[in-house]
């Protein structure tokens, strides 16, 4: 166990990890209520290979592979690719929604740990800590990753506050908002654009394989308390923030423990803790 203060460096890392996870607790809830939770998990692994051939077109332009902004594209790249395939994989004969899932998360992880190989044994030496995006790694973080983490978590959380009510209407009365005018595939189009933020905004930090929890599993514990979709929204924020807080100073408590292990495991004690209240297990509908 490591003492003193937190330092700069930690202080930093701990106010962007805090950012991000608030935006993934808010943007969790409308993926939630949309039902798209496993899309979660394949921006996430599907991230991956966008990020190793990112960083090899960085060695190779001479730009610097580690370049935050450059990581942070390829990985959104690949990752609304194979967010893509899912629902042209499902519309083949044969393929359900379930197994094209499965397909598109595991040929784009397969390609990603493959990548991941190549660039370990990249002759340039940049490459060092790059595997820490796995499993996230606070400590791995420099200040331009933090403050492009920050900067990516607030323009998401800038455009859910702006399009919050048209998300809120297809979330939970899709034939409504048709009926509305609402451009609903753009509004769906724009909720995966906001998932795919968040999921690269945290690999740093949560780590491209546990990164879906800090979407989704804050959202779930703000679904046990009642109230209007601002309110449960707001919750998830909080605690969202609270478990990526948490995540971090455990991480640098217990050096051995990842970030994203120590965020999960702190979103899943929010979890419990909100379960066990009086009525926290009891089924719920959608908010009102």
């Amino acid at each position: 166990m490591s003492g003193g203060g937190l330092g700069h460096n930690t202080a930093l890392a701990l106010a962007g990890c805090t950012i991000f996870g608030a935006v993934a607790g808010a943007v969790g809830t409308f993926v939630i209520a949309r039902r798209r939770a496993l899309l979660t998990d394949v921006a996430g692994h599907a991230s991956l290979p966008g990020v190793c051939l990112a960083f090899l077109a960085g060695e190779a332009l001479g730009v610097g592979g580690r370049t935050p902004w450059l990581l942070l594209a390829g990985g959104a790249s690949t990752a609304l690719l194979a967010a893509w395939c899912v629902p042209a994989l499902a519309r083949l004969r044969g393929v359900g929604s379930d197994s094209a899932v499965a397909l598109s998360l595991s040929f784009f992880f397969g390609l990603g740990t493959v990548l991941l190989s190549a660039v370990q044994s990249h002759g340039s030496g940049a490459q060092g800590g790059l595997d820490g995006l796995l499993f996230g790694s606070a400590a791995a973080t420099t200040r331009a990753d933090v403050l492009t983490l920050a900067a990516l978590a607030l323009a998401a959380a800038a455009v859910l506050g702006v399009a919050f009510k048209e998300l809120a209407a297809i979330a939970f009365d899709e034939d409504h908002a048709r009926t509305l005018g609402l451009p609903v595939r753009a509004l769906d189009l724009l909720l995966v654009a906001l998932l795919v933020a968040t999921v690269v905004a945290g690999m740093q930090v949560a780590g491209i394989v546990l990164v879906v929890a800090m979407v989704i599993t804050p959202a779930v514990a703000a679904r046990a308390f009642r109230g209007s979709i601002g309110r449960i929204t707001a919750i998830a924020a909080g605690f969202g923030a609270a478990s990526a807080a948490a995540g971090v100073l455990l991480s640098r408590a217990f050096e051995s423990m990842p970030t994203g292990s120590a965020m999960t495991l702190s979103a899943t004690t929010l979890l419990l803790a909100a379960l066990a209240m009086p009525g926290g297990a009891a089924p719920r509908g959608r908010p009102a």
